[in-house]
């Protein structure tokens, strides 16, 4: 599987940067070896997360260096949306790692050039056809991996991940939580409905505003849109800094996937991915140590008892599995007894070197033009 991972960052960033597919192909077929063979694969997940939150912040950062002011930025940054969706010619240069650019790369639709600013050129879309085009590469990984997105892919999601470090738990937040009575023990184990149902009542919003400003829900979270407009900014970075910052550091839990309108949709979408994560009911010895360890709420009292798998919050992090004493839970193929989390470690890796190679593109041109 690491050679696989190596193989395909060779290819794909060999144009127009032999050196680099290189060089990403060997860090990352290392470190996918590295984080297969271990048993304690957290660890270097964890790294992984971060690492990719620090790249995408990176990016944004020297990009504003580079357009050698914030003013200067948010003048270029104003009329990225109108020249990105306005009706009649369809081809355009973006400077900013556009998701829907990276959708276009798959369909061998946008090319990366660096004359002297470097950016990508695509063929953004001119039709409502066009656009759903677009929308299969989003889709296909969507279907494979569901809410595994969260756990492993998500830039945003490194950030509230570093928050969660130590196991001092300040703040219980037991008024969101339900009341569980297991062996004669009352403990808040699991959130109440209407706290896991916020995140779809954030995207029914997100798909309002998208309609209300005619723009794709995935560029309602893109930080250039944002730069737009400062009342969105500025509630943006709140929420950011309350459910990626503090809560998650305070309480040892991911809060901020609680609220992504994104993340609503992987959640819906779970049902029909590839990866499952089962408890063995064999094995299990209902100690309950993998509840306290998740920290998405999505393993339960009821889900240990039960159903013998978590909801449908579950992020595929592995926390659960690495903590289990009875080794009685694992990743699965969907329907199989086959156990799959190597096979899903390694795609989701794959998957991050496919949709994010922007950010390796786009900062090194513009490092390549400031010095």
């Amino acid at each position: 599987m690491a050679l696989l991972v190596a193989g395909f960052a060779l290819w794909w960033y060999f144009n127009p940067f032999p050196w680099l597919g290189a060089t990403v192909a060997v860090i990352s077929g290392a470190f996918t070896y590295f984080i297969l063979i271990t048993k304690r694969k957290q660890r270097l997940h964890r790294v992984l997360f971060i690492s990719l939150f620090i790249l995408f912040l990176a990016t944004i950062l020297v990009i504003i260096y580079v357009d050698n002011s914030l003013s200067s930025f948010l003048d270029w940054s104003s009329k990225h949306p109108i020249e990105y969706y306005r009706a009649g010619e369809s081809l355009r240069s973006t400077l900013f790692p556009c998701t829907l650019t990276i959708s276009q790369v798959f369909l061998g639709q946008a090319t990366y050039y660096l004359p002297a600013t470097g950016s990508w050129m695509t063929t953004f879309p001119p039709s409502l056809d066009a656009f759903l085009l677009v929308m299969v590469p989003f889709a296909i990984t969507m279907i494979v991996f569901g809410r595994s997105i969260c756990g492993w892919m998500c830039p945003f999601g490194g950030l509230p991940e570093a928050m969660v470090t130590g196991k001092k738990e300040r703040w219980q937040l037991n008024f969101l939580k339900k009341k569980t009575d297991t062996a004669g023990y009352s403990y808040y184990a699991s959130l109440k409905e209407w706290v896991r149902d916020v995140k779809y009542g954030v995207l029914l919003a997100s798909i309002l505003l998208a309609v209300i400003l005619v723009l794709p829900i995935v560029c309602l979270l893109c930080p250039v849109l944002w730069l737009t407009a400062m009342p969105a900014f500025w509630t943006i970075t709140g929420l950011m800094v309350v459910f990626a910052l503090v809560l998650p550091f305070m309480s040892k839990k991911r809060w901020w996937c609680h609220i992504c309108p994104l993340g609503a949709v992987y959640s819906m979408l779970d049902r029909i991915s590839f990866f499952r994560v089962r408890i063995d009911k064999n094995k299990c010895d209902k100690c309950l140590d993998c509840v306290h360890e998740c920290r998405m709420y999505a393993l339960t009292p009821d889900a240990v008892n039960k159903t013998n798998r978590p909801n449908e919050d579950c992020i595929r992090c592995g926390r659960c599995i690495e903590i289990c004493p009875e080794d009685a839970i694992d990743v699965y193929l969907v329907g199989t007894p086959w156990r799959v989390r190597n096979t899903l470690i390694s795609l989701a890796i794959i998957a991050i070197l496919a949709w994010y190679m922007w950010f390796f593109f786009i900062l090194l041109g513009k490092l390549t033009l400031a010095f």
